[in-house]
């Protein structure tokens, strides 16, 4: 089906997304692009992300040949012990100091080798922890800079899964493969030593098999590492999904699409379904024959120890501490095996995070700051697309005086947001350019050119906070007199005010405890605090009722007094002061002037006021 809607600034009018929302659960939806995961890329992003840690790293290490090689003297010395008594019992002269010093030799052994594992588990997991909360923060600053283009290429659902539940697989992988191969490498060199102390043949009995074992586990995780990654890829997908259904409820509800919502969740969950046990099946695999390799081994070492013993080649304590040792031997390839679905999918997840934080950031080459404007913008021969083979914007050319007010109109689809994101550089043009006081903003630091800029958007976006810190995001450092002072100016003040908390009132998370106009009133006054010398009025008024829109109205008026405004409208009725208006259709201005000239031309502008005002006249009847 259709990939979740982007992460993008785009601004749509709300029959836009009602629209929108109808026709996306009609749409087939893509699958994610057939993709081979790079097993060794991601074995080699875990040990770059290991390289800041060499010390901690070093004495994980140390703490992990302590604590094994302390495990693997303690069966000889078990083997040692059950040798004495089996021969005191023979001789009826038992060496009970002898035995009892071996024993307490043991435990304190095995008491040192779990104090050193801890350490190991406690070393570990500190780095760990360390690394994904690096990696989140990585992630997050990746988001941030992201230009705006590689940002719509990404789901929310999905960037939040990556930061999340890719981060946190990561983090148990790491944990659970360095713990296991770690102590089995040792484990496994250390057991072979003292194995091969005791009996040559019963060692290349025991060892014989393995290889064959680590090939076949090999093949299977080849094999399975596809299935793992496109199972986190269809889980970013799914997150994306709910995301959406959760945000836009209301919109499915509306249009009664609870059902094919469900259906799109349904088909959605299916395939994450499908890869995850595809995935775990095949990795499960290994578990079973490595199971049988160690009963296989364990036979071969009993037929063969009974016939050594009876040839007195070998003593029961060495058989008994040989059969501790072949135990050992397998049991780390089998505690591999065991977690191969968690390490394949920490592998997986590194080349998902690895992915998102190689995308090209949003390139800002000058640092020549711009202080503002002094005489005008002005648009020459712009041309631009979203993609290379078709444009949006065709050799657009205006040009705005500072302070005047510049409304831009047109049908949807026709560009108008477009341009006032090509004005805050969000997206670099196809040709033409764009100048304030004759230069080209492509000479200015993009984050310079962006704090000249304030924006009211009919999409609303505020804090799960209260109102005051809401209004002062414009400006961190503001009294509360002057937060105060934004609101009256906004017409904000009168309702604030109301609230039995005032400014110390908490919007939740939907912000759906205040009215829309409410809400629109709050950043026209966040705007105002901002102070900025350019304005973007997107949309502003266009979901609210004609009462609340005057006000609105009223308090956009002062916002835009002695600034460069851009208005965009759908209602023709709302730009009737501007200095100018702009007419766009597919991308070029089809028409320009003052309300009265445009009226005077009697072409799009005139025909669409027309037809608004008898349909507000119907309305009101």
């Amino acid at each position: 089906m259709m990939r979740s809607p982007q992460i993008s600034s785009s601004m749509q009018t709300t029959s836009e997304k009602l629209r929108e929302a109808n026709d996306m659960a009609r749409k087939p939806r893509r699958a994610p692009p057939e993709k081979p995961a790079n097993t060794k890329q991601s074995i080699k992003n875990i040990f770059s992300l290991l390289k800041g840690y060499r010390l901690k790293v070093s004495l994980t290490v140390v703490c992990g040949i302590i604590s094994t090689v302390f495990s693997v003297i303690s069966p000889l010395l078990i083997g040692f012990a059950t040798t004495a008594i089996f021969d005191g019992i023979s001789s009826g002269n038992m060496n009970m100091d002898y035995i009892v010093s071996l024993l307490a030799t043991v435990v304190i052994l095995y008491v040192v080798s779990a104090v050193f594992s801890y350490l190991q588990s406690y070393l570990l997991l500190d780095i760990t922890t360390d690394i994904s909360y690096n990696l989140r923060r990585e992630l997050i600053e990746k988001i941030t800079h992201l230009s705006m283009g590689n940002l719509d290429k990404n789901t929310r659902g999905d960037i939040l899964s990556r930061i999340t539940n890719d981060v946190d697989s990561l983090q148990s992988g790491i944990v659970q493969t360095f713990n296991q191969l770690l102590t089995g490498v040792i484990t496994i060199i250390g057991v072979t030593v003292m194995m091969l102390s005791i009996n040559i043949w019963l060692t290349l009995a025991t060892v014989v098999l393995v290889p064959i074992a680590f090939l076949i586990i090999t093949k299977i995780t080849k094999f399975s590492q596809d299935y793992y990654l496109k199972q986190l890829e269809y889980r970013g997908r799914l997150n994306g999904q709910i995301e959406e259904s959760f945000t836009g409820h209301e919109i499915i509800r509306s249009f009664n699409q609870e059902e094919e919502s469900l259906m799109i969740f349904d088909e959605e969950n299916e395939n994450w379904y499908e890869q995850e046990w595809k995935s775990k099946f095949f990795s499960s695999l290994s578990g079973p024959f490595v199971h049988f390799i160690s009963n296989l081994q364990y036979v071969v070492i009993s037929v063969l120890g009974a016939v050594f013993v009876l040839q007195n080649a070998i003593s029961v304590g060495d058989i008994l501490a040989f059969i501790q040792y072949s135990k050992n031997f397998t049991t780390p390839i089998e505690q591999i095996t065991r977690i191969m679905n968690m390490i394949q999918t920490a592998m997986a997840a590194s080349e998902r995070i690895f992915e998102f934080l190689e995308m090209d950031v949003e390139e800002n080459p000058s640092e020549e700051k711009i202080k503002g404007i002094s005489e005008e913008i002005s648009f020459e021969n712009v041309d631009f697309g979203y993609t290379d083979d078709e444009l949006i914007i065709k050799d657009l050319s205006f040009k705005v005086k500072k302070g005047e007010k510049i409304a831009i109109v047109g049908e949807t689809g026709a560009g108008k947001t477009t341009i006032v994101k090509l004005l805050m550089r969000f997206y670099d043009l196809n040709g033409g350019e764009i100048k304030i006081d004759g230069v080209n903003i492509n000479r200015y630091d993009k984050h310079s050119l962006r704090s000249l800029v304030g924006m009211v958007l009919q999409d609303t976006w505020l804090f799960n906070d209260t109102i005051f810190n809401n209004i002062r995001y414009g400006k961190l450092d503001a009294t509360k007199e002057e937060v105060i002072a934004a609101s009256k100016e906004a017409h904000a003040d009168n309702f604030i005010m109301q609230i039995p908390e005032g400014y110390e009132s908490m919007l939740n998370e939907d912000v759906d405890n205040i009215s829309h106009g409410q809400k629109q009133l709050l950043t026209i006054a966040r705007t105002i605090l901002s102070n900025k010398q350019i304005l973007i009025l997107d949309e502003a008024t266009s979901s609210v009722d004609t009462r609340t829109e005057k006000i609105i109205q009223k308090a956009m008026d002062k916002l835009m007094k002695n600034r460069t405004s851009f208005i965009i409208a759908h209602r023709l009725s709302t730009v009737r002061d501007a200095d100018k208006i702009i007419v766009i259709d597919e991308g070029r201005i089809i028409e320009q002037g003052t309300h009265e000239e445009l009226l005077e031309q009697k072409g799009y502008y005139y025909n669409t006021l027309n037809a608004q005002s008898r349909k507000d006249l119907m309305m009101e009847k």
